[in-house]
């Protein structure tokens, strides 16, 4: 609620979050209130969608923020048809618009310490021989993922298969290399030294995310820094943790060929190790590739071991990297986020739509020839009249694939 000289005005959105499809037309929705105690005089009245890109300086080679109007739209909501001023007696008044918005955009960007690139709706009151008045709110733009044409989409392998120096053998993985925003997820670690005298101490893991901006210099700074593009760079960690193993009884068996009794192999581990994204949009970003913003996302690996025979430590460090996405399967329409375990995220992404959601549901080509046949079927028996009160006779038509006496599957909700 804003209030300006006893009047008081409120700027609301259908919709904190929106989502983009390609090639669809969509647009902002929402009302503007104005509560007028006395009669007022207006120049115009109207609302506005700004696109800002900003580039915060790195007291290095960005000495100062840069600052860009990326896409605007308006509309008008209150005007005179002669362009004067025109006069609202008093009363509460609701204006609602509709702001289209391109298909294709730069996305919402923020994380941690930056605010790239951001959209807000502005309402704008014009008086006559007064400064405007603009009541603004946020709001968040994002395009439905396409996890098979994004560049920053594209497969990356998700497993690591190694054998140290040391004669350590390993291998570590994640579920999968696109990851929704705010999600957790468990990263699975083999360790197998051929060594008796090596034992596990400690796993450090965390997940970076990594920042690299390129923007044209100005003229002075290209005069005094002999460059024509200023880079920046910058990594921040979303996610870290430590496990200690050193009380942990490893995984040993007897030689199963050709050993003595009593013989063992060297110590495996085979770990488990959870991952839980920030679910908070001040802390994490999306993986983005423009030409001006890169973000990228990896998770870091290091274990320690001890060679008991030289008493010496033993380093493995390791990267994956991966991507984070948004979706509106963890993102409500009020920006509300909503942090899934990856594997109940997929069995949810493939279950049914809930009951009334059920939008263009496609028919197999390969039914029509039957559905063709069950609508002549019930043609000839409403013809003939041939039913009795409460009994259908309309023949059961085959389908190709459907059972009747088969169960559908049990589909289940995995909780948070």
């Amino acid at each position: 609620m804003f209030t300006q000289s006893c009047e008081t005005y409120d700027l609301t959105l259908d919709q904190a979050c929106i989502f983009l499809r390609d090639r669809t037309k969509a647009s902002i929705n929402g009302k503007f209130h104005v509560n007028l105690p006395h009669k007022s005089s207006f120049k115009s009245i109207q609302v506005k969608l700004v696109g800002i890109l900003k580039i915060p300086r790195d007291d290095y080679l960005i000495r100062n923020d840069r600052q860009l109007i990326t896409s605007t739209s308006h509309q008008s909501i209150g005007a005179s048809k002669t362009l004067n001023s025109f006069q609202l007696p008093a009363g509460n008044y609701e204006f609602p618009f509709s702001l289209p918005i391109a298909g294709r955009i730069l996305e919402t960007v923020t994380a941690q310490r930056h605010m790239y690139h951001t959209y807000h709706v502005q309402a704008i009151i014009e008086r006559r021989f007064k400064a405007d008045s603009v009541f603004s709110r946020p709001i968040r733009i994002y395009r439905y993922p396409n996890l098979s044409t994004e560049p920053q989409m594209t497969s990356i392998p998700t497993t690591i298969v190694r054998q140290s120096e040391q004669d350590i053998q390993y291998c570590i993985s994640i579920p999968e290399s696109n990851i929704p925003f705010g999600s957790k997820f468990q990263t699975k670690c083999h360790f197998s030294p051929l060594s008796k005298s090596l034992n596990l101490k400690t796993i450090s893991i965390s997940v970076l995310e990594n920042h690299s901006l390129q923007i044209d210099a100005t003229a002075a700074e290209s005069a005094t820094l002999g460059m024509m593009k200023i880079n920046s760079n910058r990594t921040s960690t979303l996610f870290e943790a430590e496990h200690d193993f050193s009380n942990q009884i490893p995984d040993t068996s007897l030689i199963e060929n050709g050993g003595r009794d009593g013989d063992i192999r060297s110590a495996e581990w085979p770990l488990s190790l959870p991952v839980r994204l920030p679910e908070s949009f001040d802390l994490a970003s999306q993986s983005v590739s423009t030409s001006v913003i890169r973000i990228t996302h990896e998770l870091a690996i290091q274990a320690q071991f001890h060679n008991t025979e030289t008493d010496t430590p033993i380093l493995i460090q390791e990267r994956i990297p991966f991507s984070i996405y948004m979706t509106p399967a963890v993102i409500g329409d009020d920006g509300t986020i909503y942090g899934q375990d990856l594997q109940c995220f997929q069995e949810y992404e493939n279950a049914p739509p809930a009951y009334g959601r059920h939008k263009c549901d496609a028919i197999p080509e390969e039914w029509a020839e039957y559905l063709n046949q069950l609508s002549v079927e019930r043609a000839r028996v409403a013809n003939e009249q041939c039913f009795q009160p409460g009994i259908s006779n309309v023949s059961c038509v085959p389908i190709p694939g459907v059972s009747l006496e088969t169960e559908p599957p049990a589909y289940r909700f995995c909780s948070t």
